[in-house]
């Protein structure tokens, strides 16, 4: 896994290396400007001019050193202070004195339109910012966009918040962002990844004690953490080994939803997928899905059949709004002993108070509209912290909540984690169905609840991307997910 953090535990993280391990701050400086002049000579030809646009703070300060870096090594280059410079931090006017030792010129604002400089630099503000971007910064910020030149942003573009992404005001339009020793949550979540362009994470030689120092980071997973994704199989295993998953759900004539979801259980690995769905659906079912078992949910005793089959139940896919649907669900919550995923329906269904008498393991999987609907939140609260709100609920109720968004976060109340797999031609009908049974899937094959969440979101969106990269975003549909969950699944990547 790989590490977000917030502008607060960069700011630790700096002071750590700095106060407690003894690093002076203009050596992590000199490092930082030394992995971001890196970083431009490897995207650039020596004969363009750079522009490095400074604000009065340390970030401005990486800025003019790397200015300095580049023009000892025959680039040209040249820096433009903004702001009020009566605040300059002690290590900006040291890198000042030292870039005006070697002859880095300064220009005024007016040079980043010059064609002389079409490469810009933003070194404005770092991920501390939390306030609305104006004036002259606000000037400057706009004008950098205009010009439609290059642009490397320092740590993170100014004007994105450095913990949900949200824009303040106003922020740089960049092609690649620097940022130092550890990825931030600005940069990934939206809109911030999409001011961001391409994230470069440059080591800069923070001692593994300050990243251990931080508290409860949240998390992604990239490609280096598919095998841990992936359910190891016994080679002496039997259908019984990999675990029993129970769909309940499909209402009368609709069982789309819960076939989508027993295929993905199949897909991930599961030995036996049972439905329970209306007993006009039971033809369709099996027509659609032989390997499935398939019976009706509306006798009681069907249901206390299913829920001893099983080792995991996905409940909801589908499902209904309708007094049987409520009574199913009510049932099953209070008569399980199994890991529930409740998806869908099952979440509309649903009360808070419920989940708080389950006393079995549970996984919510609520889109945003269904998580205002069973927290009481309104959509304007939950935009403004989503990953927030999904640890808050998830410590609240004592379950794992899988928010889905185009940034889907993870949490069982501690941790966090934060899915940056997956692209916007998900968001298709049936894509969530597919999620549930990913989910069902991998629980069902001894994973605790929490890490089948992760992995299965991870997963979910890497199967997108696989299909993205191969057909596009246009036209993606729920089938084409679990066709690329088995491609995962063979291919290992």
């Amino acid at each position: 896994m790989q590490y977000l953090f917030t502008a607060k535990q960069a700011k630790q993280l700096d002071e750590h290396a700095i106060q407690e391990v003894g690093f002076p701050g203009a050596v992590l400086m000199e490092k930082a400007a030394t992995v971001l002049s890196s970083v431009i000579e490897q995207s650039i030809r020596k004969d363009e001019g750079i522009l490095f646009v400074c604000g009065c703070g340390n970030n401005g300060g990486d800025a003019v050193a790397a200015a300095r870096i580049l023009k000892q090594q025959g680039y040209y280059t040249a820096i433009v202070l903004v702001g009020e410079t009566s605040r300059m931090s002690e290590d900006l006017f040291l890198q000042l004195r030292l870039a005006a030792a070697c002859d880095v010129e300064a220009v005024t604002a007016a040079e980043v339109d010059s064609a002389e400089y079409p490469i810009l630099v933003d070194g404005l503000f770092g991920v501390g910012l939390n306030r609305p971007v104006e004036g002259v910064y606000q000037a400057m910020i706009e004008q950098m966009n205009r010009s439609q030149k290059r642009i490397f942003a320092i740590d993170i573009p100014s004007g994105i918040h450095g913990d949900t992404g949200k824009v303040l005001g106003t922020a740089v339009k960049a092609e690649t962002t620097v940022t130092f020793g550890v990825n931030k949550l600005g940069l990934v979540l939206y809109p911030g990844c999409q001011y961001a362009g391409n994230v470069v994470i440059g080591d800069i030689g923070y001692p593994d004690c300050s990243y251990e120092a931080i508290e409860n980071p949240a998390y992604y997973y990239d490609k280096r953490d598919l095998e841990h994704c992936l359910p190891e199989r016994r080679p002496d295993g039997h259908k019984g080994t990999f675990g029993h998953v129970l769909v309940i759900g499909g209402s009368k004539n609709m069982c789309g939803a819960a076939v989508f979801a027993a295929k993905a259980a199949y897909r991930m690995g599961a030995g036996l997928v049972k439905v329970l769905s209306a007993k006009e659906n039971r033809q369709t079912i099996l027509t659609m899905l032989p390997e499935a078992l398939v019976d009706s949910y509306e006798e009681e005793e069907a249901l206390a059949e299913g829920l001893a089959f099983a080792d995991v139940i996905v409940l909801g896919p589908g499902l209904g709004t309708g007094e049987d649907a409520k009574k199913i669900i009510a049932y099953v919550l209070e008569n399980s002993d199994k890991s529930i995923v409740l998806d869908g329906d099952g979440i509309t269904m649903c009360s808070r108070e419920q989940l708080q008498k389950t006393k079995t393991p549970w996984i919510l999987t609520p889109h945003p509209k269904e998580f205002c609907t069973i927290s009481g939140w309104t959509m304007a609260e939950l935009k403004e912290e989503f990953l927030q709100k999904v640890k808050q609920f998830a410590e609240e109720q004592g379950g794992i909540v899988v928010g889905k968004d185009a940034r889907t976060c993870v949490s069982d109340g501690n941790e966090c984690y934060v899915n940056i797999s997956g692209n916007s031609g998900m968001a298709t009908g049936g894509s969530g169905d597919v999620l549930a049974g990913t989910i069902g899937g991998l629980v069902a094959q001894g994973m605790s609840c929490f890490e089948a969440a992760k992995a299965a979101v991870y997963l979910h969106g890497l199967a997108g991307d696989r299909y993205k990269e191969k057909y596009g975003e246009h036209g993606m549909m729920a089938r084409d997910l679990i066709d690329s969950l088995q491609k995962i699944h063979q291919n290992g990547e």
